[in-house]
């Protein structure tokens, strides 16, 4: 069995934007902020056919891609529910399987209705507005979901700014002289896997105090949106120049949510495989499974089953995901580390063997690819 570690985040909660990148990349030629065009994401679930409405749903994030974009005008993720209302089986309907991982990432933090269900879709489809016409939930959706850093954030950042705004990043380029920070234990955090962000506007005085301090946009998180007021308010600079229209954002995140169990072993019997202990003992991985960024952020664990045939010198060949849970984006790592393994050399040949492997999410000093 190898079980893949990651680093697990030392507290739940983020004060900056980390860079996101996305896994597909759509920009061949990269839009600047006077022809960008976000795509803000609509989504709607059913089940056989009805609409099912979540208990918790976050937005999706927007995005924005190249100028010469020729991708279609929907997106559809497939999946079911869980008896405890969880979504599990999550796999894009059409496409490589970490297209929008972001997306397949923010659909297992969904919860829906205690009652198991199959046969899910999650239709995504979306609303082309100009950057330079986008009203201010649409410019939050791209500063505080989608998070990804760069010269349209910057954009994005001065638009939310407001007439004026000159602040540029957290401290407008002043030094500070205290800086506060939330109590992110304050209040009631998302459930496992869930996130929940705020963003706070102010105004620097030449004095160094903060003014003007206002609430821009959040998910609904009142605590949090209270604790990143004061902790601005409570935030001093040193005496220079005014600015006006500083923007920042912060984010909670939920517990881990652990990966739901593997099938029992008398469920995964292929009565093709022909892979004695012996051989499949034979298999080592070359290195850690890569912790998809995006369901490592949320501190969402999975695993996934991959099969594959060893030829007698070693060689790893036919590898194919059996099943990856939640979300597709875990079995295709774990399809790219079985790809790039090796076993060691033996007599006979293994066909259809199968190999578990585990993200979970832990302290550093545990990080070890464990085999057994």
């Amino acid at each position: 069995m190898i079980a893949g570690a990651a680093s697990a985040q030392d507290r739940p909660e983020y004060l900056g934007p980390p860079i996101l990148i996305p896994s597909t990349r759509f920009d061949s030629a990269a839009p600047t902020p006077d022809n960008a065009v976000l795509r803000i994401p609509q989504p709607e679930a059913r089940c056989d056919g009805a609409a099912v409405a979540p208990l918790y749903q976050e937005v999706l994030p927007a995005y924005v891609p190249g100028r010469d974009w020729r991708g279609a005008e929907t997106f559809d993720l497939t999946f079911s529910i869980a008896a405890d209302g969880r979504t599990l089986d999550i796999r894009p309907a059409d496409g490589p399987p970490t297209v929008f991982d972001q997306y397949q990432a923010t659909l297992a933090a969904w919860r829906f209705p205690a009652q198991a269900r199959k046969d899910c879709r999650l239709t995504i489809r979306f609303r082309h507005i100009p950057l330079a016409q986008a009203e201010t939930a649409d410019l939050l959706n791209y500063f505080a979901v989608h998070r990804e850093t760069g010269a349209l954030r910057d954009a994005v950042a001065k638009r939310l700014g407001g007439p004026g705004a000159d602040c540029g990043e957290r401290f407008g380029g002043r030094r500070p002289d205290v800086v506060s920070f939330p109590d992110f234990e304050k209040g009631r955090r998302p459930p496992p896997g869930g996130r929940s962000w705020s963003v706070t506007r102010w105004n620097i005085d030449a004095e160094g105090r903060t003014t003007d301090i206002q609430t821009l946009g959040s998910s609904g998180d009142a605590d949090l949106d209270a604790e990143a007021r004061r902790a601005v308010a409570e935030t001093r600079m040193r005496p220079g120049p005014a600015r006006t229209g500083c923007v920042y954002n912060v984010y909670r995140s939920g517990e881990t949510l652990p990966a739901p169990p593997l099938p029992p072993e008398e469920q995964r019997e292929d009565p093709l495989q022909q892979c004695p202990d012996a051989v499949g003992d034979r298999f080592r991985a070359r290195s850690n499974p890569e912790f998809p960024r995006v369901f490592r952020d949320r501190s969402i664990e999975g695993w996934a089953l991959v099969r594959f045939d060893i030829a007698p010198w070693g060689q790893i060949g036919n590898a194919a995901v059996v099943e990856a849970q939640p979300a597709a984006a875990f079995g295709a790592d774990a399809l790219r580390l079985v790809q790039r393994s090796e076993a060691s050399p033996g007599f006979d040949a293994g066909v259809r063997c199968v190999v578990p492997v585990r993200y979970v999410l832990r302290d550093e000093a545990a990080s070890e690819t464990e085999q057994n």
